[in-house]
């Protein structure tokens, strides 16, 4: 059965594709696919005949889908026909296809006649021939061939001994046969038919010729070997060279403003992301810091791809060291939401807890309900990454984190819910604060609640810290000296009348170490009070400690 009909209509959408919808790289694969499959039956020839396109003779009417779009396209360009082999190969009916569909369609240039230069190659596309020696006009001076016709000489006859002695002239050459040579144009519409030759050299000289490369076509040629070389060098794990190639093409990206050329650049960026190339890049971060100034530029340019290359290798890796390396990488892109909020139901604690503590580093108030549905995780870890995060999201949902997590199993995870609260006591109330001391048993913790009640510096706060300066009542009853010297520090931070007054009494305590503590508050007072440029100084030191 002959499907050179299904071929013409399927090669139609490629370039229509590509055409139309350069960015539609799926569509333009399941395309491809078809069309290679259709190939294998036999071989087809698409030949321009008077304004209609013939498939194997037979013509193709122009309602079929990209028909009309690609008789145009060959039309403008002077493509004659394009022949492709039985058992086609994908990469040369992806080149043809978009070399139709890349060019501009300008009108062309001295026609030509090509036929692919390459005998592996199972595309050829001609162009329309140009006129023959004996179809050109006659000069127009040249005189009429009677008059050129020169006079007949008589015979001399040679005698027959003669003849034979005499050697026949020797043979002239055959004539060369013809070349099947491809005459240049402005825009280089057929180089990219040529086979794709191998890079000159070391990867450093196709490099040099990368730079040095101006012109879509060329560029589009060079792009396409690179990929090869940074395919082969992952292989053979080559990650500097690698990141070498893939860093050079997104920085030449940067400076290319011809539209075919920057589409050439887009795709081939894409296609990077899509391979182990960009995974080895991540990877360079560990195995090659050298290089880590490129390593992110092409992470960052990358986007998503390049957050999530990095989020696996975080995810894998194995080492506390390499988990930081990976972590402050994306916490310098900024990217890889979407990825980490999945992360967020990993079984593995660590998973769970790193996507918790870069969520909250990245400011994302989608990761608000994940995050709060975190709060009751079986770990303790997860738990106190996902209460850090929500108190520094800022969103509606995180004043009451924070307020339960006053009253979390974990000690560390209480005192940490105090310190935020104080970073947002413009907003917040210390009454909770209060509310967790009256069932507060771990000393450190309390310790914690009594310095933050001093930042607060409320007047239910004051009094309550003045209680827990103040010695206890009761003959066998005894407050930790420790707690007592906490509370002062915070008395002496909230610097209030009452508690500075509060300081002044607890001079004379029977406890020697609440007395010094009471009189280097004072003392701390006046120097701050007569230098307020360190009292700055120590309250900007205050709100980085919490």
């Amino acid at each position: 059965m002959d499907h050179s009909a299904t071929f013409a209509r399927l090669f139609a959408r490629l370039v229509w594709l590509l055409l139309r919808e350069p960015a539609n790289v799926d569509e333009q694969k399941v395309t491809l696919r078809a069309l290679v499959t259709m190939s294998r039956s036999s071989a087809v020839r698409l030949e321009m005949r008077q304004g209609t396109i013939a498939a194997n003779d037979v013509e193709l009417p122009a309602a079929l889908p990209g028909v009309a779009e690609l008789r145009e396209r060959m039309t403008a360009l002077g493509v004659r026909a394009v022949e492709a082999d039985a058992g086609a190969a994908a990469a040369d009916l992806l080149g043809a296809a978009r070399r139709l569909a890349e060019v501009p369609g300008a009108a062309p240039g001295p026609s030509v006649h090509f036929v692919s230069a390459t005998p592996a190659s199972t595309i050829s596309v001609s162009a329309v021939a140009p006129p023959s020696e004996d179809e050109s006009e006659p000069e127009e001076d040249s005189e009429p061939e009677e008059d050129s016709e020169p006079e007949e000489e008589p015979a001399v006859e040679v005698p027959e001994a003669a003849r034979a002695a005499k050697p026949d002239p020797p043979a002239a050459p055959p004539p060369p046969p013809p070349e099947n040579r491809v005459l240049p144009r402005a825009d280089g519409l057929f180089e990219h038919f040529a086979a794709p030759r191998d890079a000159a050299g070391s990867p450093a000289a196709l490099l040099e010729r990368f730079d040095a490369a101006t012109g879509a076509t060329l560029l589009t040629r060079l792009l396409d070997e690179l990929v090869r070389v940074a395919e082969t060098a992952v292989r053979k794990g080559d990650v500097a060279l690698a990141t070498e190639i893939f860093h050079r093409i997104v920085a030449r990206e940067r400076r290319v403003q011809d539209a075919d050329a920057r589409r050439a650049f887009m795709l081939t960026i894409r296609r990077l992301s899509r391979s182990a190339v960009l995974r080895a890049v991540a990877q360079g971060l560990v195995r090659a810091p050298a290089q880590r100034e490129q390593e992110l530029a092409v992470l960052a340019r990358t986007g998503e791809d390049g957050a999530d290359a990095l989020i696996d290798q975080l995810v894998h890796a194995e080492e506390r060291a390499e988990r930081r390396v990976y972590f402050d990488a994306l916490l310098e892109l900024r990217a890889g939401v979407p990825t980490l909020l999945h992360m967020l139901g990993d079984p593995r604690w660590f998973a769970a807890r790193n996507a918790a503590v870069l969520l909250g580093e990245l400011g994302a108030p989608e990761a608000e309900q994940p995050l709060s549905e975190l709060l009751h995780h079986d770990d303790e870890r997860v738990r106190h990454a996902a209460t850090i995060s929500l108190m520094r999201l800022g969103t509606s949902r995180s004043m009451p984190a924070i307020e339960q997590a006053l009253h979390d199993g974990a000690p560390q995870i209480r005192m940490q819910a105090a310190a935020v609260l104080v970073e947002r006591r413009a907003e917040a109330k210390a009454e909770p604060l209060l509310r967790a001391l009256e069932t507060e048993k771990d000393d450190e913790v309390k310790a914690a609640f009594y310095l933050a009640l001093g930042r607060f510096a409320t007047p239910e706060a004051v009094e309550r810290l003045i209680a827990a300066a103040q010695p206890e009542r009761g003959l066998f009853r005894k407050k930790p000296v420790a707690l007592r010297i906490a509370a002062i520090q915070a008395l002496a931070t909230a610097g209030t009348p009452p508690a500075l007054d509060a300081l002044v009494a607890l001079q004379g305590d029977r406890e020697r170490d609440v007395q010094q503590a009471a009189v280097a508050a004072l003392e701390e007072k006046v120097r701050t009070k007569a230098d307020p440029g360190t009292a700055g100084a120590q309250e900007t030191g205050k709100n980085r400690t919490f």
